[in-house]
């Protein structure tokens, strides 16, 4: 017997966020400032330590002296930012393969779906077809069936016989 998975375990299972939803702009634009804020503090005082090593003559005008120090911490700063980029790098590399991994082999195998109502739906078209177009045997046993433009099923006529049957 297959397992049924409800749609709260697949949303504790699978990473939702709102910030990706219609409709959350005020969340979208104080997620995104606060994300320009951060990255400018971590940006600013590399930017501020790379000044006097990288432009000289834009530091002697404007009185920005370098000191040994800084160019210690900067070379610190430097090292300490690539390797962090390159752990954030691996890590969410492999949290990425271990996801994709665990859907593929996991939740894709899994019914998604309310096989219930699917059985009831299967039912009732059945029925739908047998008034329209006669018995299941009858329909597969014919080799040539000419529809009659009034047996033609209409774009929402699926759909209505759903809600008239309490399945949609």
């Amino acid at each position: 017997m297959k397992q049924r998975v409800t749609r709260e375990e697949v949303k504790e299972r699978l990473v939702t966020d709102a910030y990706f939803q219609k409709g959350r702009s005020a969340l979208k634009t104080r997620q995104t400032i606060l994300t320009i804020l951060a990255w400018l503090m971590v940006l600013v005082p590399f930017v501020w330590l790379a000044i006097p090593l990288t432009l000289p003559n834009l530091a002697d005008r404007i009185a920005f002296r370098t000191y040994l120090e800084e160019a210690v911490t900067f070379d610190f700063l430097a090292l300490f930012l690539g390797i962090s980029f390159l752990v954030l790098v691996l890590t969410f590399t492999l949290l990425t393969l271990r996801n994709n991994r665990r859907f593929k082999r996991l939740l894709q195998k899994q019914s998604m779906h309310d096989e219930v109502a699917l059985e009831k739906r299967k039912e009732v078209l059945e029925g739908f077809y047998e008034e329209r177009f006669g018995t299941k045997e009858k329909r597969h046993a014919a080799k040539y069936y000419a529809v009659a433009p009034e047996q033609n099923i209409g774009e929402t006529e699926i759909r209505d016989l759903y809600r008239r049957n309490g399945l949609g």
